[in-house]
Parts: structure tokens; C-alpha cells; sequence
């Protein structure tokens, strides 16, 4: 029975937020979907932006790290009032993550298919991969071992080069979606911390 009061006291918050009406549990997904494509759309004109400036993809990364945090705080000033769970912030932080990703995604990968079928000019691209697969090919006859012969034959194998890279991507997408949500958590449990403390005063 208290289950059913608990469960109905959250889904009466939840239609407070969509409707507006300021309940302090609610959430406005609406606005934190908006902030959070919003947060994915500058990530993408810096990382278009870093195309021309390659220094500026520095301030791309440090956007990416750091948007979670900064969506957190602007839906915190807008929303009032709300009172922030970790639940809540990591949920967001997985969202901004997410449309991070997406729109970096979508411009390098137009931006080698350009540069591969329309330019014509991928020969960077190219002594790139050739340098990282022939230092992972240094590392692993250093190495050595009963695979090594397989694992170097592995190497030579275009299909298994495409697969390597994607398993690494997906890895790196993992991890920072990871981070993301740890840093929304994180996040708003300091300033729910902070909103007791001064409720307390």
C-alpha cells in the first residue's frame, strides 16, 4: 500500500513538471531534452569550427567533458523549483552525452567521406592509420607469444584493421557516455547538497 502512495505521488510529480505547475520532484524532460540536443548542436559547430581551426577541437573536448555539468546548472536555473536527484543527473549527463556523440559523429564522419570520395585529399588520413597499425604491429612482435604470428596476420587483413577500429570506438563511446552520467550525477548531488544547506540556514 505505501508502494502504490509512493508510486502515485511520483507520477502526480512528474505531470506537475509536464504541465508546469512546479511540483519539487518533477521533471521537465522536454526542456532537458532540448538543452541537452542543444548541448549535442554547439559540440558539432565546434567540432565543423575545428575543421578550418584545428585548434579550436581542444575547446570541443573540453565542451564535451564539461556540458553535462553546464546542462545540469541551466536546467537547474530554469526549472524552479527542483530539487535535483544524482538519478535525475546522470540521466541528463547520459543524454548530453549522447547528443555529443551524435553530432561529432556525424561531422567527421561527413568530413572523411568528403575528404576520401570528393576532395580526394585522404592521404593524412591514411599515413595516420599506417603509423598506428604498424606501431600496434611493432608492439605486439616486442611482445611476442604462441597468437603472435596469428594476431600479425590479423593485422594484415583489411576487414579485421575496420573491425579493430570499430571495437576501439565503440570502447571510447562507452566510456565517455559512462563519464557523462558520473559527471550529471555528480553534479546534482553537489547542488542538491548545497540547496540543503541553505534550506537548513
Amino acid at each position: 500500500m505505501e508502494a502504490q502512495k509512493q508510486r502515485a505521488v511520483l507520477d502526480s510529480g512528474i505531470a506537475a513538471g509536464l504541465l508546469g505547475e512546479g511540483h519539487p520532484d518533477a521533471v521537465v524532460w522536454p526542456t532537458a531534452i532540448r538543452y541537452a540536443v542543444l548541448a549535442g548542436a554547439l559540440a558539432a559547430a565546434l567540432n565543423l569550427l575545428a575543421l578550418a581551426v584545428p585548434p579550436v577541437i581542444l575547446l570541443a573536448w573540453f565542451w564535451a567533458i564539461g556540458a553535462p555539468v553546464v546542462v545540469l546548472g541551466i536546467y537547474n536555473s530554469k526549472i524552479r523549483p527542483a530539487r535535483l536527484r544524482p538519478g535525475f543527473g546522470a540521466r541528463l549527463g547520459l543524454l548530453c552525452g549522447l547528443a555529443i556523440a551524435f553530432g561529432m559523429a556525424v561531422i567527421n564522419a561527413s568530413s572523411l567521406v568528403l575528404a576520401r570520395f570528393v576532395f580526394h585529399n585522404a592521404s593524412a588520413i591514411d599515413a595516420w592509420l599506417a603509423s598506428t597499425f604498424a606501431q600496434l604491429r611493432t608492439t605486439i612482435q616486442q611482445q611476442g607469444g604462441p597468437a603472435q604470428a596469428s594476431m600479425l596476420n590479423w593485422l594484415n587483413i583489411p576487414e579485421d584493421r575496420l573491425g579493430l577500429i570499430l571495437i576501439m570506438s565503440a570502447i571510447a563511446l562507452l566510456i565517455y557516455l559512462a563519464l557523462s552520467a558520473l559527471g550529471g550525477a555528480f553534479a546534482a548531488l553537489l547542488r542538491s547538497r548545497a540547496e540543503t544547506r541553505d534550506a537548513a540556514r
